[in-house]
């Protein structure tokens, strides 16, 4: 470490001292200091904390000036701005324009051939020495503004801990934890779409995870507890019930992951990993046969535990000689959906009530491959299974292929072509859709 930063953190060691002692000073038993109001008190320590702040500025400022260099910003009696602009948080935006051209009509859940599918507003900050702050906004014409992630994590937890707390994507199976406009293709798999959600599954709760390696490879196990399984609104659907899903304990969603990571050689990796999540979540009744029942303001419900339990494997060859101009993926995962058989029924007067919510279990899987065939063209393909439910569990497939062009790290471009053969009944679709990318700020790192 250089030692202008040792001093810098050594002043800035010293300053602390010194404002945490002169409360102790200014409590002498002096007449005059005993009169000092709350607001006085509250006065002192902003100002010592400005002071601090100011001074960490000039340290950090003076730290970062090269060696014979003059300094590019004044410090904070000059008349120029902070030196430090860390203090502020970082910023950054992820725009997505994706433009479908499949022949019989648009797939895009506007219904527009071109869209702005969403906007991501990213702002990330240190708080303190112990938590980090992340916020991300989702902007679009269906949603208009939503909170896509809303997190603090705790950095300085004890026995290799790492935990968050607020609103996050939960870490169930591979590609849930990544936001759309960020995946390698341009929609989720089906599997995920059917099981978890269009936009996957999130929670609001408690994350805690912890990397560790007993047999001489690397694990990592995250553990979740969020408010309920499912996010808000999406499974509901109007669905009317006389309790929430979550009015018990045991009806709040939890979900566990164990990664384990393994070294196959210098340019090749594997990572075999295990997930579970559960939870009650809002499924229809009927009533003698009819959807409506009295008593309930909207279409009437119950509450059911469903849960998901999978597994999936990567793989990944990247040579050290060419690993900017060619590389290899190989990605496969398997989802299971379970469902409560004979859920609690309300008791409506004068009716007989069924259920009329999913009772069976349901598969699904999917098999994705990309090659890097230059240093900013990529190749995949995917092919998804899977036991529908919206088709009652019978099959529906989906073959899908894709060209990637990246100009920079900042921007994508994507071709797609997705051919889907659901059960009979359903009507086959030839998708082409094209998807543009752009990230502006210090944007998060891409899908690992």
């Amino acid at each position: 470490m250089k030692p202008a930063i040792w001093t810098s953190r050594v002043a800035l060691a010293g300053l602390l001292l010194a404002g945490l002692a002169r409360p102790s000073a200014a409590q002498r038993p002096d007449s005059t200091a005993r009169r000092d109001s709350i607001a006085r008190a509250d006065s002192i320590a902003r100002a010592d904390s400005i002071a601090i702040a100011r001074e960490l500025e000039r340290m950090q400022g003076a730290a970062a000036t090269p060696a014979g260099g003059a300094a590019t910003a004044q410090g904070p009696t000059g008349s120029g701005g902070p030196t430090n602009p860390r203090l502020l948080p970082d910023i950054s935006t992820i725009g997505e324009v994706v433009a479908d051209f499949t022949p019989e009509e648009s797939t895009l859940e506007t219904g527009r051939r071109i869209d702005i599918r969403e906007v991501e507003l990213a702002i990330a900050s240190a708080v303190d020495p112990y938590f980090r702050a992340d916020v991300i906004l989702g902007l679009s014409d269906l949603e208009k503004i939503a909170i896509e992630e809303s997190y603090i994590t705790a950095t300085a937890l004890p026995f290799g801990l790492q935990g968050r707390l607020g609103r996050f994507h939960m870490p169930i199976g591979k590609q849930n934890t990544t936001h759309r406009g960020e995946l390698q293709t341009i929609e989720y798999p089906h599997v995920i779409q059917r099981f978890l959600g269009e936009e996957a599954a999130k929670g609001t709760g408690l994350w805690l995870s912890q990397i560790f390696s007993p047999f001489g490879f690397y694990q990592e196990l995250l553990v979740t507890a969020v408010d309920h399984f499912g996010e808000e609104g999406e499974d509901e659907e109007g669905l009317a019930t006389r309790e929430a899903p979550n009015k018990r304990i045991t009806g709040m969603g939890f979900s566990a992951r164990l990664r384990n990571y393994v070294d196959i050689s210098q340019a090749a990796n594997i990572e075999v990993s295990a997930s579970a999540a559960t939870g009650r979540r809002t499924q229809p009744i009927a009533c003698d046969g009819v959807a409506e029942c009295a008593g309930f303001e909207g279409a009437p419900g119950t509450n059911a535990r469903q849960s998901v339990v999978g597994a999936d494997i990567t793989y990944r060859w990247r040579p050290l000689q060419q690993g900017l101009y060619t590389s290899f993926i190989l990605q496969a995962e398997f989802m299971r959906q379970l469902n409560q058989r004979s859920p609690a029924l309300p008791l409506v007067e004068g009716a007989t009530v069924a259920y009329a919510g999913p009772t069976r279990g349901f598969n699904g899987a999917y098999v994705f491959t990309r090659y890097q065939y230059g240093r900013r063209r990529y190749a995949g393909a995917r092919f998804d299974w899977l036991q529908d439910p919206f088709y009652d569990g019978r099959t529906f497939t989906a073959a899908s292929g894709y060209l990637q062009y990246f100009p920079t790290e900042f921007s994508k471009f994507v071709l797609a072509y997705e051919r889907t053969m659901p059960p009979a009944g359903g009507r086959k679709l030839n998708r082409i859709l094209f998807q543009s990318t752009f990230a502006v700020g210090p944007h998060r790192p891409h899908p690992f």
